[in-house]
């Protein structure tokens, strides 16, 4: 096909090292290539880069015959073929369809989501329906393999979150480490009651659910594929530009109705994830004082579990 493969970005190399280290460089390097060789098997035509993610370089890309599709590749090997293995399993129109993959490329082509529109840019919280659809769809996958559980996910989170101590020791203040290690211990027993187990899409943030139309509603992306409790999933849905406690226990209320969780088990894995939430938050620039504060009262009631 003749396709023409673009140079990885300066924005996708940054995120990549910080993620992998400056090791990843040769893989970049490596990576233009690997993908023209791929597009010739695939039949596709590699467009434009795709600014997101930290695992992953993301292409926008079009099929010989018209279809708009997306590339990922990583070099995550393992993290990447969980994600394949869980979006094809997943029989819902909730989640992208995978077009193939490779796995000694570590290379996965997914349909592309339209209008697409990251649910993080919306300017209205959704329905607790809406939201109780996509959860509940991705829950009624069989687990026909092997995937990490959440435990093996919540250490991982608590682990990369806790660098931001290193990079904003103020954050100390405002966020103490001890109640930063309050949550991991409540989310650690929380991981390991014996409740039916699910496959949890295990990432699923605002930035991961994008507007699929009204025949299709949301669509969840870029899976972390784990098993465990349902409720885990909810976490950053129902924390998500909480204002102050209410809000967050009111989301719980009514996603638990709608979803047929227990609201308690979903305001419990929110506290537990809370005091990370804030540190996250207290990183980033130009974020609401309330909305901290509502993580750090949330995050401070966390008892045993």
């Amino acid at each position: 096909m003749g396709a023409t493969v673009p140079h990885i970005d300066v924005g996708t190399r940054h995120r990549l090292t910080a993620r992998f280290g400056s090791e990843v460089g040769a893989w970049c390097d490596e990576l233009p290539g690997q993908l023209a060789a791929l597009a010739d098997r695939w039949r596709f035509e590699l467009d434009s880069p795709i600014a997101r993610g930290s695992v992953s370089a993301v292409f926008r890309c079009r099929m010989t015959d018209g279809r708009r599709v997306v590339l990922k590749a990583s070099p995550d090997r393992a993290r990447l073929a969980f994600e394949a293995a869980a979006l094809d399993a997943w029989d819902t129109v909730h989640t992208p369809s995978v077009i193939a993959f490779d796995d000694q490329l570590a290379a996965l082509l997914l349909e592309s989501i339209e209008p697409g529109t990251p649910l993080i840019l919306s300017v209205a919280y959704p329905a607790a329906e809406r939201l109780a659809e996509l959860v509940n769809s991705l829950h009624s996958s069989d687990v026909e393999r092997s995937y990490p559980t959440v435990a093996d996910r919540v250490g991982y989170l608590f682990d990369s979150s806790a660098k931001l101590y290193e990079r904003h020791p103020e954050l100390s203040a405002l966020v103490v480490p001890d109640l930063y290690a309050r949550g991991r211990e409540r989310a650690t027993r929380l991981a390991h009651h014996d409740l039916p187990i699910v496959l949890l899409h295990g990432d699923l943030t605002p930035s991961n659910i994008l507007d699929g139309g009204a025949e299709r509603g949301l669509v969840a992306i870029d899976p972390a594929p784990c098993l465990g409790d349902a409720a885990f999933d909810a976490v950053d849905l129902i924390l998500w530009n909480a204002d102050d406690l209410g809000m967050i226990e009111a989301r719980a209320e009514e996603l638990a109705a709608a979803a047929d969780l227990d609201s308690r088990r979903l305001l419990d894995w929110c506290s537990a994830f809370a005091g990370m939430c804030a540190l996250e938050l207290a990183s980033k620039e130009n974020v609401s004082n309330a909305r901290i504060e509502a993580l750090l009262e949330l995050a401070s009631q966390g008892g045993p579990s």
